[in-house]
This record gives structure tokens, sequence and C-alpha cells, in this order.
């Protein structure tokens, strides 16, 4: 092969790839947020049953995953929480992570069971912003100690 065809197929592979890229990092947001709500309402008892479990358990190791859950996780850092992870989009600190919440307690917690000071009410939820910072989490009561939840960082 000669050199010009090899940076003309590099040259190619290159853009594919960024444009996967930019198609994975423009997922997500409200399109997300409908979904995952939608996912959770058609497959209540399996969420019900998986958080019984991992409370239960305190972990989230082993559980059936509830359809269009990527991982179960159990966390008792500030706040106990169950969160059953959906999704993700983005690079580096350009990165959203979503998903629903289990909160026993039923209090607002964060992204993994942080306690977060100053919540403000946004449309139909709640958001959260680091001050000084980019960090922002985004929660939505689904039901009673049942929330959507967006945490971008």
């Amino acid at each position: 092969m000669n050199r010009k065809r090899v940076r003309r197929i590099s040259l190619i592979v290159v853009l594919i790839l960024m444009l996967g890229t930019l198609w994975t990092a423009l997922q997500g947001g409200p399109k997300s947020r409908e979904h995952a709500a939608a996912l959770f309402q058609q497959n209540r008892s399996a969420f019900d049953s998986a958080a019984a479990q991992a409370v239960e358990r305190g972990s989230g190791q082993g559980i059936s995953r509830p359809p269009g859950v990527q991982d179960v996780s159990f966390w008792d850092y500030e706040g106990a929480a169950v969160e059953f992870s959906m999704g993700g989009s983005g690079l580096g600190s350009s990165t959203t992570y979503w998903g629903i919440q289990y909160v026993p307690s039923g209090e607002r917690l964060g992204f993994q069971g942080s306690r977060l000071e100053g919540w403000i009410s946004d449309g139909d939820g709640w958001r959260w912003e680091e001050s000084g910072g980019d960090n922002r989490c985004y929660i939505q009561e689904l039901d009673e100690r049942w929330y959507y939840y967006e945490m971008e960082f």
C-alpha cells in the first residue's frame, strides 16, 4: 500500500471514531429520563424485588437486573441508596450518568448515596450544583422512595 492510501484510511478511521464519540456524547438528557421512567413503570415489580434484595444483602452483586439496567449498586456512604445504572455518555470531565435510585429513607440523596446541601426546585425535580465547580445532580421523584437521577461531571 502506498503512503497516501494509508493516510486516507487512517483519516477515515479517525473520523468514524470521532463521529461515534460525538453521537454517544449527544445521547442522554430528557430522552433518557423519559426512557428510564417508562422502564421503571413497566418493570416495577423487578425493581422492587432487586431493591429489597440489595438492601437486605448490603450489596448489588448477584442481583438480577431489571430490563434496561446495566448495573445494580448498594451505597451506604452518607445515606443508604440502591442505584440502578441505566446509562452514561460523554468523555472525561464532560460525563453524565443516569438511572433509577431507591432510597429507603425517602430523603433526597445524590449520586451514590451522597447527601447534598442546597437542592433547588427544577421543573418536576430538584437540581444540585457544586459551588465553584461544574458538577451537577438532578433527581426527580418517580414514586415514594424512588427517584430518577442524572449526575453530570
